[in-house]
């Protein structure tokens, strides 16, 4: 979507026309592990060109969502309502903002140029338009159908698991955290993202837009990991921390990866683990039976709701005003 004034991103090499969209005439995917997917996307039409970075996916998922069931002493069944419903949404958003004839020739470059130019998340339309939203929607686009896939997938198995544990509506609250952190962080470092030549040199791309649910998946890994060290689990033995420390290595070493995007929603979605707090303790005062009872009781409380959701507000304002700040202070690199 074409703006007044000055171009958002610096000069017409950074943003597409909305008159003669641009596909991708090169595209590239960089697979690390199993579980990791990059791609970045340069197109190059009538001089302008295009660039993105997807945010990234945690690796050794399965293994993880699964010893989680263990880890975070859940029980099996229940519908992980908020777990879907986030992950509808970035399903839906994928149907409305792709070509779906190039969705399924599987010939990549499927997002289409107005839904990235509105709804990408960007700094320079943050600072210059006002659009404060695309801190919130740049997470719901997805480059194309294996990116989708591959975030869901993890949404799903890491979600569902901290769902049944912390409830829905918490999940709900921590999610929508930790990604208004990934895109603050994926904001701070917009105007560079590392790329590695095949000769090892090290080299600082300049990135337009960032999309994708990574951020906010990092955070549900950070949280899950938070929550089950409280409850007295051990989160290394579950993976937990192996998945953080292998990912955080893999965001420096593969080429256009939003390194910001995923440490911002890792710190974030650790912070709202310590919001939650021990998911252990009684959630009403010991009763009159109780204490006069011979048994041990252990009287320690949950934090109130009043209390987490203050915590949660506070985090996610906090990030907010991080995003803004950082926005802000954006120069392109080019120019």
């Amino acid at each position: 979507m074409r703006r007044g004034g000055r171009t958002p991103c610096g000069s017409a090499l950074s943003q597409p026309t909305a008159a003669a969209p641009s596909r991708p005439a090169a595209s590239t995917w960089h697979h690390a592990f199993s579980g990791v997917l990059h791609r970045h996307a340069e197109g190059h039409t009538d001089g302008e060109t295009r660039r993105y970075c997807g945010l990234h996916l945690p690796a050794r998922a399965q293994l993880v969502g699964f010893r989680l069931v263990r880890g975070l002493g859940v029980r099996r069944g229940g519908q992980p309502a908020a777990t879907v419903v986030l992950g509808g949404i970035s399903v839906v958003a994928f149907f409305l903002t792709h070509d779906l004839a190039r969705v399924l020739s599987f010939t990549g470059g499927s997002l289409k140029d107005s839904s990235l130019g509105s709804y990408g998340t960007a700094a320079a339309y943050i600072a210059e338009e006002g659009d404060w939203w695309r801190i919130f929607t740049g997470t719901f686009l997805h480059a194309d159908l294996r990116h989708l896939l591959f975030n869901m997938f993890v949404l799903y198995l890491l979600g569902r698991r901290l769902e049944q544990v912390i409830g829905p509506v918490l999940l709900a609250g921590v999610y929508i955290t930790s990604l208004i952190g990934g895109s603050a962080g994926a904001i701070l470092t917009l105007p560079a993202a590392f790329a590695v030549s095949a000769s090892g040199t090290v080299l600082l791309l300049p990135a337009a837009f960032v999309v994708g649910a990574s951020g906010a998946v990092y955070g549900l890994v950070g949280a899950a990991y938070v929550v089950e060290y409280l409850r007295g689990g051990n989160p290394w033995r579950d993976g937990l921390g192996s998945l953080i420390i292998i990912n955080v290595i893999i965001s420096f070493l593969i080429p256009g990866i939003s390194i910001g995007g995923h440490l911002g929603g890792l710190v974030a979605g650790v912070l709202a683990g310590f919001a939650i707090g021990d998911t252990s303790r009684r959630r009403h005062p010991p009763t009159l039976a109780e204490r006069l009872s011979n048994e041990p009781i252990d009287t320690r409380m949950r934090r109130s709701p009043v209390a987490v959701w203050g915590l949660l507000a506070l985090i996610a304002a906090a990030a907010f005003a991080g995003a803004l700040a950082a926005a802000s202070t954006w120069r392109d690199p080019l120019f």
